[in-house]
């Protein structure tokens, strides 16, 4: 009987032992996991992070492949751990980090409408994306000349904000740009007369190295006798504003002793000669189709002609003729030969004027090539001596070749608005 007791006891000893065992390792492996971890967005997801101890079969029950840590979020995992655990863990990725980006250094003047913030700072980077830009102390009002820093506060989706100091080189310009040369225009009262608004006018400002410079001609009734007022206008890029008027004087035909301008006209003495050489030359450049034929006469025309400065009133017509048979002239000549070789060869085209006028206007064709209007151009320029052909709007477009849009057709690649 002693002996089945003792063996009794024996058991009930080995129980709770094993009990005992039990209950620490849970009780240990319970203390061991980390049931809510937070990680840094852009980092990686490491089991090591969910235990204070990680053991060596520690795993993800959950498959992590298709979370992305780059975007904030909260996810419930499940991990295995020491041979007989599996526990429901959270792991939450968030973005503590502030954006980054470089200052972009700005000119301004006083009197205009500063830019907004977002403009003044560049290569912005955030993983949970830009929410704010704005000035940090509002938007400056910086009236006298100098060189300022100016704080932007940029902030992500999560509040978290960087300031990036930008510098500004404020100008204080309350001067109009001025006119020189300015004169009365005296022309015939042919109706195919042609006046050159520009010629001998120039216009200088202080700080803008290229006011915008027009004319409003509107009244003058080209082909009537009379004394009409022409308007002169040039604004700086601070928004001053020059204005200055003189008269155009069309004399009737029997009164053209002092005229300076004239008309072009189909009757000139240069009319037949010129399209006989402009046809001669043709069946020289003619090519396979509309596009070869067109860069041949581009071509022609960039290689054959020199640039050369022409002070004195020409008709399209002397101006073409000149560049033909003189080889010979400035835009306008280069651009009134192309014209002309284009006309012979049945090609349409269309004249396109930089815009806005400006005292050295600039002169180019618009060809429409297989379907589509590029726009060529044969003038030879100190540093551009490659020839202009068969270019959209946005390869073309430099400091000579700005236009207005809404005057042509649509453009390979473009649209009819202004550009």
């Amino acid at each position: 009987m002693k002996k089945i007791i003792g063996k009794i006891l024996a058991c009930i000893y080995c129980a709770a032992i094993v009990a005992a065992t039990v209950y620490f390792t849970i009780r240990d492996a319970e203390r061991n996991i980390i049931k809510d971890v937070t990680i840094e967005a852009g980092s990686q997801i490491k089991i090591e992070d969910f235990f204070k101890d990680c053991p060596e079969d520690a795993r993800f029950v959950t498959d992590i492949s298709g979370i992305d840590t780059n975007v904030p979020s909260i996810y419930m995992l499940k991990v295995f751990y020491d041979e007989a655990f599996e526990k429901d863990v959270t792991l939450r990725i968030e973005d503590h980090t502030a954006p980054k980006g470089i200052a972009l250094p700005k000119n301004q003047y006083a009197s205009l409408e500063w830019p907004e913030a977002s403009e003044c700072v560049g290569y912005l980077y955030d993983l949970s994306g830009i929410a704010t830009i704005e000035y940090k102390d509002g938007v400056p009002d910086f009236q006298l000349t100098g060189d300022y820093l100016v704080p932007v506060v940029v902030t992500d989706w999560y509040n978290n904000s960087t300031v990036i100091d930008v510098p500004f080189h404020v100008t204080d310009d309350h001067n109009a740009p001025l006119f020189y040369g300015i004169h009365d225009i005296t022309i015939g009262d042919s109706e195919d007369a042609v006046i050159n608004y520009f010629e001998g006018i120039t216009v200088t400002d202080d700080y803008d190295e290229a006011p915008r410079f027009t004319v409003d001609s509107s009244r003058v009734c080209i082909g009537e006798p009379g004394k009409y007022v022409i308007t002169y206008s040039a604004i700086d890029v601070a928004g001053n504003v020059r204005r200055q008027n003189a008269n155009v004087i069309i004399k009737p035909s029997d009164d053209n002793d002092s005229v300076t301008g004239s008309g072009s006209s189909w009757d000139s003495p240069y009319h037949n000669e010129l399209y006989r050489i402009a046809m001669d030359l043709l069946d020289e450049l003619r090519g396979e189709d509309d596009r070869e034929t067109a860069l041949n006469i581009f071509t022609w025309v960039h290689s054959y002609v020199s640039y050369e400065t022409i002070n004195a009133s020409v008709t399209f017509e002397e101006a073409a003729y000149d560049a033909l048979t003189k080889h010979s002239g400035d835009c306008y000549g280069f651009y009134a030969c192309c014209k002309v070789l284009l006309d012979c060869a049945g090609i349409p085209n269309m004249t396109v004027l930089r815009y806005p006028i400006t005292y050295n206007g600039h002169y180019w064709n618009l060809v429409k090539i297989d379907g589509e209007w590029y726009h060529c151009d044969s003038t030879k320029f100190m540093n551009h001596q490659s020839l202009y052909f068969e270019l959209t709007d946005d390869e073309i477009m430099d400091s000579r070749h700005q236009f207005n849009g809404s005057m042509l057709p649509v453009r390979a690649d473009g649209t009819p608005e202004y550009a």
